[in-house]
């Protein structure tokens, strides 16, 4: 061999070992990451059971447990509470009454999963007064779900916070608010009808008039059918590895994208050509990966007509809390989020727009934040724009600042008593006809809904799962799917929260198939599938002591 041909070859071999040592230091690199992120995860996956209400929609299952991670910088266990809340349980009817109550309402700012409910906002907020503010004796309550906005909040108000006569309601807003007050981008957001949406929506008329909209129950709420893409291989991988997750966040972060959304433009072609009230709305809009459909919110200026009529649908749901609280004689304002801005910001500048006009101040917690001398990113997670234990001690600090210069809320005489709840007036008035069955509840059928009542109840008696099964008169009814068993067949968990946990009263009230019902077989199984009762009756009729 030429000496020249030594020299690559021996050239080559350093190259080969170079490579090989390359390799081996990167799958090093790569099996260390691996195993602390995964030593440092307590556990992998969020966990969470949701319920279903006709009145409000989806709500967390009663005390059952919730667990959220994003996998990279918080592992959180909570429980929630009677009502379906991430709160502590419910306080007594009298103890809100003889104290200056305030309940916030809002989206996952609220519902706060990130963090253990004692570092909450209204739980520090309810700390602090009562260092600072103890003559006025402040006491807090939360209700929040993610993925809501005001419109679908009002039913929050309405079935739950209303009877704890609070002195004052914080509507709690933050950016993608305006996108999920508005039944089109709620829809295009969820990949849901738009007018079959999961929680209490609103819709508007042919006259322009909006009106609040019941909320479908899931098995009746409709998927935008697009075609579905095939999973990335880095989604696969983020699926499995914690590394993997934590350099796609990495990436994600350092992103300034402009691509279309391919899914997002499949759905509004989708509802574009289901009616020219849609096409209106959305030509022209072709909304991208970065910007989102919260983005042009605050970022541009003349908007495209879908996001003027989400302002329309916000502007409505204001006017709802406005008229709520008037007539209950609670005080209102809004927290706005950092996420919004603060004035000069387009987000704030509308959000001011609608409030103000119609009496409702805003706190600007973004103000807050900067006049602490620290930055708005530092109230949120890493990873996760959601916030930290930080965070929720500034919006409780600003909350503080407005309560103390505006103690006149806590001071002001009670508020006259709100009229009975919903829940009872229903119970009375299902309860005022004769059950179709007997069991552990109390089973009664109307022309469209089955409804279940128990007098006394309590947690335990709601946390199993109810089935229900509806045999039609004629086979043909029923989904093609279906015909072979013979019976229409859902599962659902108890959903009026409230009437157990302010009255001792159990009710809950199902929806129906729209065509003629012949036998219903309903009752509670265990998470083993044992069953806990069941009771058999043919619609129409009475029969006592068909359960067990």
């Amino acid at each position: 061999m030429t000496r020249s041909g030594m020299k690559i070859r021996r050239a080559l071999r350093l190259v080969g070992w170079n490579a090989l040592f390359l390799v081996a230091g990167l799958a090093l690199i790569g099996v260390v990451g691996e195993a602390y992120f995964r030593l440092r995860a307590p556990f992998g996956e969020t966990f969470r059971l949701y319920a279903w209400s006709p009145n409000v929609g989806g709500i967390f299952a009663p005390k059952s447990e919730v667990r959220r991670t994003n996998r990279l910088d918080f592992w959180t266990i909570s429980r929630t509470n009677t009502l379906g809340f991430l709160d502590r349980e419910p306080i007594s009817l009298e103890r809100a009454a003889a104290s200056c109550h305030v309940a916030m309402i809002g989206d996952s700012y609220v519902q706060a999963s990130e963090v253990p409910i004692a570092d909450k906002f209204h739980v520090r907020l309810e700390e602090l007064a009562a260092e600072e503010l103890r003559h006025l004796d402040i006491t807090t309550s939360a209700f929040g779900i993610s993925g809501t906005g005001q419109v679908n909040q009002l039913a929050y108000y309405d079935e739950f916070a209303r009877y704890l006569r609070p002195a004052l309601l914080v509507l709690v807003f933050v950016s993608n608010d305006f996108m999920n007050n508005a039944p089109i981008l709620d829809g295009l957001n969820r990949g849901v009808d738009p007018d079959r949406l999961p929680n209490v929506s609103a819709t508007r008329g042919a006259d322009g008039t909006i009106t609040l909209q019941p909320p479908y129950p899931p098995s009746q709420s409709t998927r935008l059918a697009v075609p579905s893409r095939h999973p990335r291989v880095t989604d696969r991988l983020t699926d499995m590895s914690p590394l993997a997750n934590w350099l796609d966040a990495k990436k994600r972060a350092l992103s300034t994208s402009d691509d279309i959304d391919p899914k997002l433009i499949a759905r509004v072609a989708l509802l574009s050509r289901r009616s020219p009230g849609y096409a209106a709305l959305l030509d022209g809009w072709r909304p991208t990966t970065r910007e989102g459909l919260r983005g042009p919110f605050r970022h541009t200026q003349d908007l495209p007509p879908v996001y003027e009529d989400a302002l329309d649908f916000t502007a409505f749901a204001l006017d709802q809390f406005r008229e709520r609280a008037d007539r209950d004689g609670t005080a209102v304002v809004i927290l706005s989020s950092h996420t919004i801005g603060t004035r000069g910001n387009l987000g704030f500048d509308r959000l001011t727009a609608l409030a103000e006009p119609r009496g409702i101040p805003v706190i600007d917690q973004y103000d807050y934040i900067t006049r602490q001398g620290a930055e708005a990113r530092d109230a949120t997670w890493v990873h996760d724009g959601h916030w930290n234990a930080a965070g929720h001690r500034w919006a409780a600090e600003a909350l503080l600042e407005y309560l103390k210069r505006n103690q006149a809320i806590c001071t002001t005489p009670k508020r006259p008593t709100a009229p009975p709840p919903s829940w009872l007036t229903d119970y009375e008035s299902i309860a005022s006809g004769e059950p179709a069955a007997r069991s552990v509840f109390d089973v009664y059928t109307s022309e469209n809904t089955v409804a279940y009542l128990k007098s006394p109840c309590s947690a335990a008696d709601v946390q199993a799962e109810f089935f229900l099964q509806v045999v039609p008169e004629d086979l043909e009814d029923l989904p093609a799917d279906r015909r072979q068993y013979g019976f229409d067949d859902a599962n659902f968990r108890y959903g009026n929260t409230a009437a157990l946990a302010f009255g001792g009263r159990c009710s809950m009230e199902y929806p129906l198939p729209d065509y003629p019902v012949a036998r219903i077989r309903t009752g509670q199984f265990t998470p083993a599938g044992d069953q806990i009762w069941m009771a058999e009756f043919p619609v129409g009729a009475v029969e006592d002591g068909q359960g067990r």
